[in-house]
């Protein structure tokens, strides 16, 4: 009878090692950036960073995979700024496409402009999504590279 205690025991301090050690692997990824827009097509965009790598993690245009993650060849973020404006980017580079996100905010004319967007850009076409609300992005605390 103890050893089937013990061996009870072991099997659920089993399980909790793995329930724990799943859990904190998936807490490691943080989404860093999120687009849904409706128009001019319905458009969804998740970014996630993983140590030190960023994963085009989701994209889809009216619920079509756009884009494989590993057919993505670069990646590169940069930032402007000026008095009352601030600009976040990332890029993305597949073939010879481009997936541009980013966020946008400015203070200019006593206005408050705050945007989220992403463009695509192939050879000759560009197209751009303004973000809904439910949108968000913390590419301003990401360092250029």
């Amino acid at each position: 009878m103890t050893k089937s205690k013990l061996s009870n025991a072991l099997w659920v301090l089993s399980l909790f090692l793995v329930a724990s050690c799943s859990a904190s692997q998936r807490d490691v990824a943080e989404i860093i950036f999120k687009c849904h827009a409706d128009q001019p097509k319905s458009i969804d965009v998740v970014i996630s960073k993983m140590d030190n790598s960023f994963k085009l993690e989701q994209f889809n245009i009216e619920s079509s995979k756009l884009a494989n993650a590993a057919l993505i060849s670069d990646v590169s973020k940069s930032s402007y700024h000026r008095s009352l404006v601030t600009e976040h980017s990332m890029t993305f580079t597949y073939g010879d496409s481009e997936v541009l996100v980013s966020d946008y905010y400015s203070e200019e004319l006593n206005m408050i402009t705050k945007e989220t967007s992403v463009t695509i850009q192939k050879i000759g076409t560009k197209e751009y999504w303004l973000c809904d609300d439910s949108s968000f992005s913390l590419l301003g605390s990401i360092e250029d590279f």
